[in-house]
């Protein structure tokens, strides 16, 4: 049987903050990947489009992979510090160091070599990104054991994310600019960001040290096929997963082409990236109160669908943006972006606790860790699907890789991409809310099913 040391129904401020912000550094190495990282490579490192984006995916599918693998660890692992804090701080010393390799890319005889060290580097990356994030999103469920809290809770988790957008999409474009652009205004961005990470996980891990956690002493042994078929039984956690990844994947190559459409279709410098992310990311914080109170008032499905037409419509509005759009034009689409994504990533990150606690009460069994590891396989896959379906259009559409670290223009055939991947949210997160219409697992309904006991 479980020996739980049993959650109390209110958190400190200080741990929600200090929980909160182990987002942060990964959402700033996640973000500038996904939103620098394939322009990066086609516009100064001069790989092709098709490739970039096939080193992208499979370097995500070996993410997504491992994933279960480590949650799996995590809910093994015995220490004075929990079952998920060390890997906090293993996780975060990799993810620095391997996201400044990423970036800082050494001069090469050959291409092939070029392509082999950007491959071992982005694997170096999804493994800290995996030993960090799966244990890390395993600890809610066993911080607190009230629906609404956990909501709570997770807003300090989207307000972290949203901080590390501002740390890798805002302050990330203005090193690049202020370092001349080019490989070496990348390197710099990368030490600078990297050895932010590092710092930001390790008070991470130290503010969280009182947080409560679970300790599994259950005689029953499972196989690692076993614990995935189970977790998938769990129908509510099931639908949570179709859920994610069509909203990823929209948001995936949404992301991925924004560099694109500001250099290219609004023809502004990468320091007008950052302000339109600190626009962004700014309604994202801004939004969190409003989203946690129409949560509790309308329920997180309700909330859901709002927020996906909100999210849906501002991408699609880039489908007319020009190069003689106004300032104001382009910021206003930036706070309502914002404020869309920030209801999206608050309800979607807070139904993943729900789901572990229905497994617990259903089976009496703490698996948190091989809950979050398959969630976040799926989110792995949908954000390697992504940019890797946004550089199969634009090699399909014609586009031409940098020459000799110099960008070549491009056919408007070519162009047309980017307003391909404006046009995708529209119909991923359409797709996401039929998914969730299937979701039963209110807050009635969990409050209603019992304990199992083993």
């Amino acid at each position: 049987m479980a020996d739980v040391i049993q959650p109390v129904n209110s958190m400190s401020l200080r741990l929600r903050m200090g929980w909160g912000l182990g987002s942060l550094p990964m959402s700033a190495m996640f973000n500038a990947i996904s939103l620098l990282f394939l322009t990066f490579l086609i516009e100064f490192v001069g790989i092709p489009a098709v490739t970039a984006g096939a080193l992208i995916l499979v370097s995500k599918i070996y993410d997504a992979v491992t994933d279960p693998l480590i949650g799996v660890l995590s809910d093994r692992t015995r220490s004075r510090w929990g079952r998920r804090r060390p890997y906090l701080m293993l996780g975060g010393i990799l993810a620095g160091v391997s996201f400044a390799m990423i970036f800082t890319v050494p001069s090469f005889d050959s291409q092939n070599s070029l392509i082999l060290y950007i491959f071992v580097a982005l694997l170096l990356n999804a493994t800290a990104y995996t030993v960090f994030n799966v244990p890390y999103l395993a600890m809610p469920a066993e911080m607190t054991d009230s629906y609404h809290e956990r909501t709570a809770l997770m807003s300090f988790r989207v307000t972290g994310i949203a901080g590390g957008q501002l740390l890798s999409s805002v302050l990330g474009p203005v090193i690049i600019a202020h370092y001349g652009g080019g490989l070496f205004g990348h390197s710099v961005m990368g030490i600078v960001v990297g050895v932010a990470i590092i710092a930001i996980c390790a008070l991470c891990f130290w503010t969280t040290h009182d947080a409560k956690f679970t300790v599994n002493v259950t005689n029953h042994s499972y196989t690692f096929r076993d614990q995935v078929r189970l977790a998938l039984e769990n129908k509510p956690f099931f639908v949570l997963l179709m859920v994610k990844f069509t909203q990823l994947f929209g948001f995936s190559i949404f992301i991925a082409a924004l560099p694109l459409l500001f250099t290219r279709i609004l023809d502004v410098s990468y320091v007008y990236l950052g302000t339109y992310y600190l626009f962004q990311a700014g309604a994202v914080i801004a939004s969190q109160p409003m989203w946690v109170s129409l949560s509790r008032k309308y329920g997180k499905t309700a909330c859901y669908y709002v927020t996906s037409v909100i999210f849906a419509v501002a991408s699609a509005s880039w489908v007319v943006g020009t190069a003689s759009d106004p300032d104001w034009y382009i910021n206003v689409r930036a706070l309502v972006t914002g404020v869309g994504a920030g209801g999206l990533l608050l309800i979607g990150q807070s139904l993943l606790p729900d789901t572990i606690e229905n497994d617990f009460r259903r089976t009496g069994l703490r698996r948190e860790g091989i809950f979050s590891g398959v969630y976040t396989t799926v989110e792995k896959f949908s954000f390697a699907f992504g940019p890797a379906s946004l550089g199969l259009l634009l090699g399909a559409l014609g586009w031409v890789e940098a020459q000799g670290g110099v960008r070549v223009e491009q056919s408007a055939q070519a162009l047309m991409a980017i307003d391909i991947a404006m046009l995708v949210p529209t119909v991923t997160m359409a797709v996401s809310c039929y998914c969730l219409s299937r979701y039963s697992l209110t807050e009635d309904a969990l409050a209603k099913q019992p304990i199992t006991q083993i």
